[in-house]
C-alpha cells in the first residue's frame, strides 16, 4: 500500500545575514528550537518522530541532524540524517521523508534544515592534493563540478546565464525591488507571523527577518558595481548576501494523522530531481518543475502558486521564461533576495512559504523548486487541503 503523505505544518527562525542578529547562534541550537516548536505546537511526543532530517551546507562537517536532536533533548532513540545537496538540501530532506512515509517506513517525519554562515569553518584542502595552495590559503566553494565540465563560482554562473538569456541589469534591479517591496508588505501585514519563532538576540526579542529592505529603489542600485566579473550585470543588490536560519515541517502518514488528531495543511502530491549544465545552474529548478508536471499529469498553468529560490534575481527571470509563465505567480509573499537563503534550510523555507501563499490566493496547487550549485533541481508538489 502507498500512504498519502500530509504536510501538517512547519516553522522557521528568523533570518539574519552572517555577522547579524543569529551570529551567536549554532546551527544545531537554531534547529533544535525548531524541532521543540513543532513537537509542542502538534503536541505529539518527541518519541513519536521516526525520524529528523535536516540539510545543511556549510557546517562542521558530521551529523548534524542527530546532534541538533540531542541538542533538542530528545530521547537517544530518535534517529537523525543530514543531507547536503548545497542550496537543494532543505528541499532534498522533505523529499526523503516523503519517500519514506509513502513508502510505509514512518509515520511522522520532521524535515528541513539549519544553517549558521556566520560560524562556518574555514576549510582547506590536504597537502596531498594538487589544489592545495599554502597553508594560509582556505577555500570558500567546494568542488561542484570537475573542472573539465566547468565548476564556475556561484556569481560566475549567474553571469553566465544573465548573458546566455540576454537578460538585463535593469530587469534584475526591477525584480530586486520587487521581492524587497513584497516582502515588507508581508511583514507589514504580519502574514508570516505564525511560522517565525520569535528569539532573544543580545537582549532583545527578534522575530522579522533582518535584510528586508521596504526603501530600496531602482535609484539606489543602479550605483552599485558588478559584483562577480569586470562589467557584469550581477551586483550586490540583485543577489543573495549569505545568511542564517533553521526551517522544519512535520511530514506524517494517515495514521499519525489519526492518531494524533492533526489537520493538514497540505498533501504532498509529488515530488522530483532533475540535473541541469553545471555552469548555468541557477537554470535547475525549471527541468525539474517540468519533470514534476509530468509525473503529475498537472500542467503549468493549473498551478496556482510557485516559490523558487531566488538566490539571484537573474534565476527568477531565467526560469519564468524557460517555463513560460508570469511572475505573478512566483514569490507572491516576496522572495530570498528580501528574506535571505540560509542554504541548507532554503528549501523547507519556501516550502512554508508556498503554504501561505495557497492560502493568501485561496488557490489549490503549488509548486516549490529551488536549484543548487552543481546543476541540481528539487521540486515538491502540494495540493492545499
Amino acid at each position: 500500500m502507498i500512504n498519502t503523505v500530509y504536510l501538517i505544518g512547519g516553522a522557521r527562525t528568523p533570518i539574519g545575514k552572517t555577522g547579524g542578529i543569529l551570529r551567536d547562534y549554532l546551527p544545531e541550537r537554531l534547529a533544535a528550537i525548531v524541532l521543540n516548536r513543532l513537537i509542542h505546537q502538534y503536541r505529539i511526543p518527541n518519541t513519536a518522530v521516526d525520524q529528523v532530517i535536516l540539510g545543511n551546507a556549510v557546517g562542521p562537517g558530521g551529523n548534524i541532524a542527530r546532534v541538533s536532536v540531542l541538542e533538542a533533548g530528545w530521547s537517544y532513540d530518535i534517529p537523525a540524517t543530514t543531507v547536503d545537496s548545497q542550496c537543494g538540501s532543505g528541499l532534498s530532506a522533505v523529499q526523503l521523508a516523503v519517500s519514506q512515509i509513502r513508502a510505509g517506513e514512518a509515520d511522522i517525519i520532521l524535515a528541513g534544515g539549519t544553517e549558521s554562515t556566520s560560524m562556518a569553518p574555514r576549510r582547506q584542502f590536504s597537502p596531498l592534493d594538487p589544489r592545495f595552495q599554502g597553508e594560509t590559503v582556505f577555500y570558500e566553494q567546494a568542488p561542484f563540478s570537475p573542472d573539465a565540465i566547468g565548476n564556475p563560482p556561484v556569481g560566475e554562473a549567474a553571469e553566465n546565464l544573465a548573458r546566455h538569456l540576454n537578460i538585463s541589469r535593469e530587469a534584475m534591479d526591477l525584480q530586486a525591488v520587487h521581492s524587497h517591496q513584497t516582502a515588507a508588505q508581508t511583514a507589514a501585514q504580519g502574514l508570516l507571523s505564525d511560522i517565525i519563532i520569535p528569539l532573544a538576540c543580545r537582549g532583545k526579542t527578534i522575530q522579522t527577518d533582518e535584510c528586508i529592505r521596504k526603501h530600496l529603489s531602482r535609484k539606489l542600485l543602479s550605483r552599485m558595481k558588478p559584483a562577480f566579473v569586470p562589467d557584469g550585470a550581477i551586483t550586490a543588490g540583485n543577489t543573495c548576501l549569505k545568511h542564517d536560519g533553521a526551517a522544519a515541517l512535520l511530514i506524517a502518514s494517515p495514521a499519525a494523522v489519526k492518531k494524533f488528531h492533526l489537520t493538514p495543511q497540505a498533501v504532498i502530491r509529488a515530488t522530483a530531481s532533475r540535473g541541469c549544465d553545471p555552469n548555468l545552474f541557477p537554470l535547475a529548478p525549471v527541468g525539474a518543475i517540468q519533470k514534476l508536471s509530468e509525473k503529475s499529469a498537472l500542467p503549468l498553468h493549473r498551478i496556482d502558486a510557485i516559490e523558487i529560490n531566488e538566490a539571484f534575481a537573474v534565476k527568477i527571470l531565467a526560469c519564468c521564461q524557460k517555463l513560460g509563465i508570469g511572475l505573478e505567480k512566483v514569490n507572491r509573499l516576496g522572495g530570498a533576495l528580501a528574506y535571505g537563503h540560509p542554504y541548507g534550510a532554503s528549501g523547507a523555507i519556501i516550502l512554508l512559504h508556498l503554504l501561505k501563499s495557497l492560502e493568501q490566493c485561496k488557490g489549490r496547487y503549488g509548486v516549490a523548486a529551488i536549484g543548487a550549485v552543481g546543476g541540481m533541481g528539487t521540486a515538491i508538489l502540494l495540493e492545499r487541503c
